[in-house]
This record gives C-alpha cells, structure tokens and sequence, in this order.
C-alpha cells in the first residue's frame, strides 16, 4: 500500500532508473578490473575466479543495456510499472538487444553479435564454483572460447566501458543547476520504493 495516499507517484522516472543502471555496470565494470587485474593468489587464472570475472563482465553488460532500454524505450511509465517492466526483461540479453535494435548502429550490432550469442551459452549461474567446474568440464569447447579466452573477455570488457562511455553521455545532457523553486518541486515528488510498499 502507498504511504502517501492519494498522492500519484512520479519517480522514479526513465532517467532516475537509468541513472541507477549505469552505476551499476560501472560498479561490475570496476571489479571485473580489479579482480582480472589482481596479483592476488591468482584469482583469475582458476576456473571459479574466471567465471566470477564474467558474471561481473555479464551482469555489467546487462546492467548497461537496461540502462539503455530504459533511457530509449520506457515511454510515459514511471514508478511501479517502470520498475516492473524493466525487471521482467530478467537476465534476457537478447530482449534487451531487441529492445535497442533502433537505437544502435547496425555497423555496431554485426561487430558485436558474436560476442552476445556466445553469451547465451553461458547461464548467469556459473557465479557458483560447483556450476563453473561442471560447465568447464562438460562444455569445455564453450569455455575455451569465452570464460577461458582472453580475447574474449577483453572484447566484451571493450563493449561494456563503450557503452558505459555512450550511457553517460546521454545522462550527462540531463543535468542542470536546480533553482530553488525546483528543488522543493523535486523534493516534494512522490517515489514508489518497492521495498516499503
């Protein structure tokens, strides 16, 4: 139930919901680097620490493109039914590829459509140890040429630090000095937080 009854709500919007997505890919994106890049005991080099790398590489990516999705495609929705709609795109890269098909160059799209198909192979449970051994072990083709290919995961850490770079760039035409007048309007805004209601 709305605590503020009678109130409509108005946040959070396309851009807010966009906002929080791309803080979010560069939060995978910095600890995909710090991990990939440690000199730690070797984290990366074991089959559990590569595919943790790539949850960070996959979710980061998925992170962006729902970035994007919601900076394009939310239309009028705002509140509950926008945080609704971007939420049942799930973990479905092709969806949110589909949903940005008009907004992306084909040039681009054709350069990255490999990497994103070898992404379907791989199921966003391999964050586990036992799940990343028995998919290394049983798809060892399919390892090698993604999880276990430096190349690859290079490729797909470019893809998320461009988009990343395109996404804020979009954002950064937003923002603007709020006046005060503004800032009360703003403040007085009802938001839905789907975790109180």
């Amino acid at each position: 139930m709305c605590i503020n009854v009678g109130k409509e709500v108005s946040r959070p919007n396309y851009l807010d919901m966009s906002g929080h997505y791309l803080h979010d890919a560069i939060d995978f994106e910095m600890r995909y680097k710090f991990c990939i890049n440690s000199d730690g005991p070797v984290f990366n080099a074991t089959r559990s620490g590569r595919a943790k790398c790539f949850i960070d590489l996959r979710m980061g990516l998925e992170s962006i493109l729902k970035s994007l999705v919601c900076y394009y495609e939310a239309g009028g929705r705002v509140g509950k039914p926008l945080i609704n709609w971007i939420e049942k795109l799930g973990h479905n890269i092709d969806k949110l590829l589909k949903k940005l098909k008009a907004h992306m160059s084909q040039e681009w799209l054709d350069a990255h459509e490999g990497d994103f198909k070898k992404l379907k192979l791989l199921p966003v449970g391999l964050r586990y140890r036992l799940d990343a051994w028995n998919f290394e072990d049983n798809k060892a083709e399919i390892y090698d040429t993604t999880i276990g290919s430096e190349v690859w995961m290079d490729n797909l850490h470019m893809v998320l630090n461009s988009l990343i770079e395109k996404t804020n760039e979009l954002l950064s035409a937003h923002r603007r000095i709020l006046s005060g007048k503004d800032l009360i309007s703003e403040a007085s805004e009802i938001w839905y937080e789907k975790h109180t209601y």
